[in-house]
């Protein structure tokens, strides 16, 4: 794919924007988010002192339902960035041909990386710039995860290292956010999820 222009600023500061057109709407969404994450465990309890684990079926469907939530938003943040109403029912807009597809995605996607990153850092950087989109494809476009992987490879071609920026600069939004606590990070994620929605859009012209 030829190499894309674009403002990692100007990215921002619209979706700022349009985060000010919503702001109840994606602070809550952000709450249901983040109070999601502490029963996320994919049902694995571990015992530290006898390194024994336990299977805990609330834990494995709070992960489930957490998994379908961000999918939900994920497809919700891209439809707002391109000017569509949305609402609370688009929460639950992904049907389950297409969740399954997402779930393969960030299953194959997040082993990928996780073994970049562990037997060399730098490929795994790699795989997150070049794999960053593949779920928003299998959302936007209802396709398979393994053409939206390969779709994903090819659309991040010759664009990783200003791919590799805008994601730094989402990175310190969430440190910024992190470090003023509570209300920052609900600022903060709202705004990311946002912003990595219009750059999707952006290289899905």
């Amino acid at each position: 794919m030829a190499k894309i222009n674009f403002s990692v600023s100007d990215i921002i500061q619209n979706s700022w924007y349009k985060f000010r057109s919503e702001p109840f709407f994606w602070i809550i969404l952000a709450i249901i988010s983040f109070s999601l994450g502490f029963i996320s465990d994919f049902g694995l309890n571990v015992d530290a002192e006898n390194f024994e684990t336990n299977f805990n079926p609330f834990g494995f469907f709070g992960s489930l339902f957490s998994m379908y939530l961000g999918a939900s938003i994920t497809l919700i943040s891209i439809n707002y960035m391109r000017g569509k109403s949305i609402s609370f029912r688009d929460l639950i807009q992904v049907d389950f041909n297409k969740f399954i597809h997402y779930l393969l995605t960030t299953l194959f996607c997040g082993l990928l990386i996780m073994m970049g990153l562990v037997f060399f850092i730098l490929p795994g950087i790699y795989l997150i710039v070049r794999l960053m989109f593949a779920q928003y494809l299998v959302l936007d476009k209802n396709i398979s995860f393994f053409d939206a992987i390969k779709l994903s490879w090819n659309m991040t071609q010759d664009n990783g290292l200003d791919l590799f920026s805008f994601l730094l600069a989402m990175l310190f939004l969430l440190i910024v956010g992190f470090f003023s606590f509570i209300l920052g990070l609900l600022l903060a994620i709202p705004i990311i999820w946002l912003s990595t929605a219009k750059i999707y859009i952006v290289f899905n012209k």
